[in-house]
C-alpha cells in the first residue's frame, strides 16, 4: 500500500471543494502495485485461530500501541442468536478484546448502530455480554456522537455522518461476519461500515454498491478479520437461512482482497459482487485473486 497522504496535503486539497465537513486523520488511502497478502486460518477454536492469524501478521504490537484506544467495528446488527449467523461470533469478539487489552490498549471501544433495537441486538447476539466479560465498552451511538466528513473520491456518496470514535481510532479493527444480503449480494468487510454511519437509508436509495465502494475509498482500517466460522448463505443479512461452516477467519489489510476471497466461500467469483468490482476499479484494493497472495494456516 502507498503511505497515507498527510493531513496537511489532504486538507489543502479539500479546501478547494469544501462542503462544510471536518476531515479527520488516517482515513484516505489508495492501493499500489504491491502484492496484497491475506491469511486464511482454518480451525475450530476462535482463540487459537485469532492467535495464529495475528502471529502471521507480525503480532499485536504491529496494530495495538500501548495506552492507545482500539475501536472494534463488529456486526451486532440483529437481535438473533449466535448460531443463526447474523452477527459476529461473540467468542471471537471476546478473544479479540482480551488480546488487545493484554497488548497494552488503554481501552477497547465497540460502537454499533444496529438495525434491530440495540438492547435486544446486544443481548440476544451474546456480544454485549462478551464485550463486558472481556473488559471492553459497547454502545449504540447517539446523534451527537457522529461527525460529518467529506468523501473526496465518492461517486454517489459525497459525505457521511460517521461515528466519531471510528474516525479518531488509533487502531481500527473491522470484524464483520460473512453472510448473504438481499441488497448487496454479500455483506463482508466493506459493507460492514454501514453500522458506523448515521443515514443508511441514503446508501440504499443511491446505488448501494457504489456507496459501499465510495466509503471504502475513504476509510482505512488498521486490520480486517472476517468471521467465516459459519456463514449465512441464504436469508441474509438477518436470517434465519441456510448456514455453511467454512471454519475460517480471514485476515488482511486490503478490504477488496479480503472480500474477494470471502466471496468464494459462497460459490461466487469476486466480481459477481458489484461493490467488490467497483472498489477494485476505484483502486481501493485488489479484487483479482490471481494477484493476491493467499497464505493458508491450520490452527
Amino acid at each position: 500500500m502507498k503511505s497515507l497522504i498527510s493531513r496537511r496535503q489532504f486538507m489543502t486539497g479539500l479546501a478547494a471543494t469544501a462542503v462544510g465537513s471536518v476531515y479527520l486523520p488516517r482515513m484516505a488511502w489508495s492501493a499500489s502495485g504491491s502484492e496484497p497478502v491475506i491469511y486464511v486460518v482454518h480451525g475450530s477454536d476462535p482463540g487459537r485461530m485469532l492467535a495464529a492469524g495475528i502471529g502471521r501478521m507480525g503480532g499485536w504490537a504491529g496494530f495495538v500501541k500501548p495506552r492507545q484506544n482500539v475501536v472494534l467495528k463488529l456486526n451486532a446488527a440483529w437481535a438473533s442468536l449466535p448460531e443463526q449467523g447474523g452477527n459476529t461470533s461473540p467468542a471471537l469478539v471476546e478473544c479479540c478484546i482480551q488480546e488487545c487489552l493484554r497488548s497494552g490498549a488503554s481501552a477497547v471501544v465497540v460502537p454499533e448502530k444496529s438495525c434491530s433495537n440495540p438492547k435486544d441486538s446486544f443481548e440476544r447476539s451474546g456480544i454485549g455480554a462478551a464485550v463486558k466479560r472481556a473488559g471492553g465498552r459497547m454502545y449504540s451511538p447517539e446523534r451527537h456522537q457522529f461527525q460529518r466528513v467529506a468523501i473526496p473520491r465518492g461517486v454517489k456518496l459525497k459525505e457521511a455522518d460517521v461515528v466519531r470514535d471510528v474516525l479518531e481510532a488509533p487502531c481500527l479493527i473491522n470484524m464483520p461476519v460473512a453472510k448473504s444480503h438481499g441488497g448487496s449480494t454479500l455483506t463482508l468487510s466493506m459493507k460492514n461500515w454501514m453500522g458506523s454511519v448515521y443515514d443508511r437509508g441514503y446508501w440504499h436509495a443511491h446505488n448501494l454498491h457504489q456507496c459501499i465502494a465510495d466509503f471504502s475509498s475513504f476509510i482505512k482500517p488498521s486490520l480486517i478479520i472476517v468471521d467465516a466460522l459459519r456463514i449465512l448463505t441464504t436469508g441474509g443479512p438477518q436470517g434465519p437461512g441456510k448456514l455453511a461452516y467454512p471454519n475460517q477467519l480471514i485476515f488482511g489489510t486490503d478490504p477488496v482482497a479480503v472480500d474477494a476471497y470471502a466471496a468464494t466461500l459462497f460459490g461466487k467469483q469476486p466480481f459477481d459482487v458489484l461493490h467488490i468490482k467497483l472498489a477494485h476499479d476505484m483502486g481501493v484494493g485488489c479484487g483479482n485473486l490471481q494477484q493476491v497472495r493467499i497464505v493458508r494456516v491450520e490452527a
